[in-house]
């Protein structure tokens, strides 16, 4: 029996069915595969180059013994060690599949339709996405200097608006808003507008007026969420493990949204044998101040404009199309992102790698701009 769908009474939600989703880059094997080409390296998606922990990859190797057991619902040890050492207590912590989940969670449990959200223009793909999915309005204000503009922000702020997020370090320019920035603009906001500072990067940034997001959370205040990751400093991008740090009655309503089970033993085990990997934490920041560095006087070279950045990867200018450079630099064996889908027409982000990975993609661009 074939069932005939009313297109006056759509199945389709269309406030979902208009969404963009997000595209993720080629893996490296299809690369190689299709452009019949060997050795191909990836600097397009913030990972890091050193792979994981070995303490991680002993801690897998060890719980995958037990996989058919399910697998710890509440990340008991791992929300122990991380209440250790944040110091803040084991109610304010909630562990996710990637930090996106709770992103997704926040988006759930927050917003209605006719609701608003507000960010920056050319930040993270996914709070548009998620907002749009639950019916919400998302509002953007321009940058200021490509960074996000605090006081922009909170003009933008109305009695329909229930998330601010704020990628600091911003994806994907690598730009960050100061200390005093982020003081200034809470003691604006209303303790019903939740603010969402997004650290995914925090682990890279050396800037001394840095905000510490995490001192509001300590004060009690009720309305900012701290947002971390495990996938980009500690090397376990695959397995998908983030965690946000709030008040309590925030982090156990969230709780009432979030799947049971919802991170894999695997992925629990490599994160907190990870966080006692201090060497390996400091070995991934040097490598990436490096690698900064390196990329800096390479593109003043080439007479590109670029961004200072915070996070583990450079935005620079190519000064032609976007995705034209992309494409030449794919045939050369070489993966970075186009910037096109964030408004940067002329522009790609590249992962700091290894430094011949780096100087590898250095030559490639030179080449590549020079026939363009």
């Amino acid at each position: 029996m074939t069932t005939k769908i009313n297109m006056t009474n759509p199945l389709f939600k269309e406030e979902i069915d208009t969404v963009k989703p997000y595209k993720p880059g080629k893996p490296i094997k299809e690369v190689e595969r299709e452009l019949g080409l060997k050795n191909v390296i990836k600097l397009a998606s913030n990972e890091n180059p050193l792979g994981p922990s070995g303490k991680s990859v002993r801690a897998m190797k060890k719980a995958i013994r037990d996989i058919h057991l399910y697998p710890d619902g509440g990340c008991y040890y791992l929300t122990k060690k991380l209440s250790q050492m944040l110091e803040v207590s084991e109610s304010q912590i909630i562990v996710g599949n990637g930090s996106n989940e709770i992103i997704e969670l926040l988006a759930r449990g927050f917003l209605s339709p006719g609701d608003e959200v507000l960010s920056s223009e050319q930040t993270f793909l996914v709070y548009p996405i998620l907002s749009q999915v639950c019916g919400a309005r998302y509002v953007t204000v321009p940058m200021k200097n490509h960074g996000y503009d605090l006081k922009a922000l909170l003009q933008a702020v109305s009695d329909r608006t229930k998330i601010i997020f704020i990628a600091n370090p911003n994806n994907p320019t690598g730009t960050y808003v100061t200390a005093k920035e982020v003081e200034s603009f809470l003691k604006h906001i209303p303790e019903d507008i939740l603010v969402c500072f997004d650290e995914a990067y925090l682990d890279f940034v050396e800037a001394k007026d840095f905000p510490n997001a995490l001192q509001y959370v300590k004060r009690d205040l009720p309305n900012v969420l701290v947002l971390r990751t495990f996938s980009k400093a500690y090397g376990l991008a695959g397995l998908r493990v983030g965690y946000g740090i709030g008040h309590k009655k925030v982090i156990q309503y969230l709780h009432k949204i979030r799947q049971p089970f919802n991170v894999n033993s695997i992925a629990q085990a490599a994160a907190l044998a990870a966080l006692g990997d201090t060497f390996f934490r400091w070995r991934t920041k040097r490598l990436v101040a490096s690698g900064r560095r390196y990329f800096y006087k390479q593109f003043k070279k080439m007479k590109l404009k670029y961004l200072p950045s915070q996070a583990n990867f450079v935005l620079v200018d190519t000064g032609v199309d976007g995705d034209r450079v992309y494409e030449a630099l794919l045939r050369k064996g070489v993966i970075v992102r186009s910037m096109k889908a964030y408004g940067f027409e002329t522009w790609l982000r590249i992962t700091i790698g290894k430094t011949k990975e780096n100087k590898r993609f250095c030559r490639a661009l030179e080449e590549c701009l020079a026939v363009q």
